[in-house]
């Protein structure tokens, strides 16, 4: 991963959400959450260069179907420190 950041991830509950990589750009971070009954989803939080926080987007897969609040709301946090 990109700018120092190293694998992290974060389990509560049979979830896990792992932040598994970072564009080149250091303005997307990719998620991967695994629950307890083997489901997988992947997301990301972007935003565009130059822009401020709040201009941060979220990408879902469409074939991952729904992700958890509880992976959103630490993903969010993850990110709002590193982009």
């Amino acid at each position: 991963m990109g700018f120092g950041v190293r694998a992290v991830e974060y389990a509560v509950d049979g979830l896990s959400v792992t932040a598994v990589g970072v564009d080149g750009d250091d303005r997307v971070i990719e998620f991967l959450v695994t629950e307890a009954g083997g489901g997988a989803t992947c997301f990301a939080v972007h935003r565009e260069h130059g822009q401020d926080w709040q201009t941060a987007r979220l990408s879902i897969d469409p074939s991952s179907g729904s992700v958890p609040v509880a992976a959103l709301e630490w993903a969010v946090e993850f990110a709002r420190e590193y982009l």
